[in-house]
């Protein structure tokens, strides 16, 4: 069951009515479709620090279209009595190059006319546009996610058309919620020094010499004492210990003691092989069904990826990692080009072997299959043909030893019935016999048809059934046994 976390200004579960001094806070980093945006809902921790410098808040984490919706027209309504106005927005954004949306959690993948899980960021910017030089949109996303979502639409923001007066900051998420705290919510704050001094952050529209959303003494700022504040800012970066962490130590605090440990740490972190190889692969950007054609490979290879879906978890990681051990590189279990390249080849070169091997095992195949013919049927003998059928059910030739086998079983048939006919022509039965037999069969339950001295189909069935109950070779046509034990049978009666 999905979590909303609805914190408004008003109370409980109510939607904020928003004041004079709006603030809009969402983040999603958790997708029912896509892969989760890290850092997207830290923008939620702003709130507090919003609220103190006399805005409105309310906020949303992992919502649904439905709720982003609620708030969003709860903003617009309001906005026209509005003086100061934030909205920041962390997650996943689609964008036509013109037009952007913002997903929300339930998002499906976007399509040119199926964007119901998404709010307009156009739109936001026309209800920004309501207190110009008092607006501020912040856009939190991977700067190097640009995925396809077909042909119309991509990942990522698009080129907007901002209203005049409105200031656009974006950049990854970890770095929006500083804006909010450092700057916008700060009494005398500059946004614009903030996002200028900020190498990782970057900025599109209105943009004067200097933006104070929080006047100096309009709200005063709350006074916490601080003992030996470097001290604290290191232990709290080491406990996060990412190159994040380590660069924003030494960008607050450059004559610390600890700022040289921070640099060496940074630079080890930055140069570590794993994630520079990590960095490298995201770079590739590569396509699900490109990585779905990597994990065929490597299973061609022999390296179980436990399943070929596109989607590089755990069991594809060790099997890029075991091949790049075989094959002499780093095992940074990501990929580069070249390595996508020999594993392709190495995979082709593969198949191709495993064709050949199972042609040479069709020929060997083959080859014996016929020689066991040569000594079995082609000999044309029924023994000859039931050897070659029990060895080979599905050989070459084993239609041929089924049709000579119902063959030579018809013309032995045909034989044994002309032996049984001239059998019966020896004994010279007369018609007056005949009716006896005949007769005689009917009072035994035989059925042998109309009494008439003929032996027709009728008289052959009834004397083939009296042999087979009589223990005697059943061929439907008298011998010198049957005729007698037929007229034992009645004059014995």
């Amino acid at each position: 069951m999905r979590k909303l976390i609805l914190i408004a200004a008003l109370s409980g579960l109510a939607l904020p009515a928003f004041a004079d001094d709006a603030a809009l806070l969402m983040g999603v980093e958790r997708y029912d479709d896509f892969r989760r945006v890290d850092d997207a809902t830290d923008i939620l921790d702003a709130s507090d620090e919003l609220r103190d410098a006399g805005f409105e808040v309310a906020t949303l984490s992992n919502g649904s279209a439905r709720d982003m919706k609620r708030l969003a027209e709860t903003l617009a309504n309001d906005a026209l009595d509005a003086e100061r106005l934030v909205v920041a927005l962390s997650g996943r954004f689609a964008t036509d190059g013109t037009r952007t949306w913002f997903l929300a959690e339930d998002a499906q993948t976007p399509t040119p006319f199926g964007l119901d899980g998404a709010i307009s960021v156009d739109t936001v910017l026309d209800v920004l546009a309501r207190t110009p030089g008092q607006a501020v949109l912040l856009l939190g996303y991977d700067q190097n996610g640009f995925s396809s979502f077909g042909r119309y639409l991509r990942e990522g923001v698009g080129n907007l058309d901002i209203p005049q007066g409105v200031t656009v900051i974006y950049g990854e998420p970890d770095r929006i919620t500083g804006v909010l705290t450092d700057a916008v919510a700060v009494s005398g704050g500059d946004v614009m020094a903030y996002v200028r001094d900020n190498r990782r952050l970057n900025m599109l529209g209105f943009q004067p010499q200097s933006l104070i959303m929080q006047p100096s003494g309009a709200v005063p700022a709350p006074s916490l004492p601080q003992i030996e504040p470097s001290l604290t800012a290191w232990n709290n970066a080491q406990n996060a210990d990412t190159a994040d962490s380590y660069r924003d130590f030494i960008f607050d605090n450059p004559r610390s003691p600890y700022a040289e440990e921070a640099r060496r740490r940074l630079d080890q972190i930055e140069n570590d092989p794993v994630r520079l190889a990590e960095i490298a692969e995201d770079a590739l950007n590569l396509t699900r069904n490109e990585r779905r054609a990597i994990q065929r490979n490597l299973t061609l290879l022999e390296f179980n990826t436990r399943g070929v879906d596109g989607i590089f978890g755990p069991g594809t990681r060790g099997a890029i990692r075991n091949w790049q051990q075989n094959n002499g590189f780093t095992q940074t279990s990501y990929l580069t080009t070249e390595q996508i390249n020999r594993i392709d080849a190495q995979a082709s070169r593969r198949a191709a072997e495993i064709a050949a091997e199972e042609e040479r095992a069709r020929e060997e195949a083959l080859s014996l299959d016929r020689d066991y013919w040569e000594e079995t049927g082609a000999r044309g003998t029924t023994a000859g043909y039931q050897a070659y059928l029990e060895r080979y059910p599905d050989g070459v030739f084993a239609n041929e030893a089924r049709n000579r086998l119902t063959a030579l079983d018809e013309a032995d048939k045909e034989a044994a019935n002309d032996a049984a006919q001239a059998q019966e022509d020896a004994l010279n039965i007369n018609p007056v016999l005949r009716r006896l037999i005949e007769n005689r069969l009917e009072q035994l339950g035989f059925n042998p048809g109309q009494i008439d001295g003929r032996f027709d189909r009728d008289t052959r069935r009834a004397i083939s059934r009296y042999q087979a109950q009589g223990n005697l070779t059943a061929t439907g046509y008298l011998d010198q046994a049957t005729l007698a034990r037929l007229l034992a049978d009645t004059f014995g009666r």
